[in-house]
């Protein structure tokens, strides 16, 4: 049975309009996700690197870290820093040091600030998030070089960021 041209170009014009749409769908869920990226690093992250170097500027007294009081600790540090000119900035969940980054195609990430003096450590992320971060504060993705460091964490799937200030 041999296809009329007809048909053979309505089957060629479906294929081409398929290919187009899936390129829009697929550039706009690229560019949807690289906005959420870029929101969490430069109103989150970078908000509260600038709440902490303002903390301490104005020589305030650091919670007492105990190793097994992260959240305690990190509500202690927030209420005093709320006082102050240095107020953290605000998150995408109820806590103020946990962020959620939910993109588009990808699991749910909610990841936790632990937050010191010199130095800032994020729990919970995925190594997209990792390596994104890496390549934007350092402008390459090396774990064990740079101002973002980082390692596995010990379930194996998520990743543990630090950043020195």
């Amino acid at each position: 049975m041999a296809f009329s041209p007809r048909r053979i170009d309505r089957i060629m014009s479906l294929l081409v309009y398929s290919v187009f749409a899936g390129l829009a769908l697929w550039a706009g869920i690229k560019l949807i996700n690289h906005s959420l990226n870029t929101r969490f690093y430069e109103d989150f992250l970078v908000g509260w690197e600038t709440a902490i170097r303002t903390y301490n500027a104005q020589g305030r007294v650091w919670p007492r870290f105990t190793g097994s009081n992260h959240a305690a600790y990190m509500e202690n540090l927030v209420r005093r820093m709320r006082g102050q000119d240095a107020s953290p900035p605000p998150s995408n969940t109820r806590k103020r040091f946990v962020y959620r980054l939910d993109r588009l195609g990808d699991a749910e990430e909610d990841i936790f600030f632990l937050c010191f003096p010199d130095k800032m450590v994020l729990y919970g992320m995925s190594f997209k998030t990792f390596s994104s971060l890496d390549k934007r504060i350092d402008g390459r993705s090396d774990e064990q070089r740079g101002h973002f460091r980082g390692w596995k964490s010990k379930d194996g799937f998520s990743y543990i960021g630090q950043v020195l200030l």
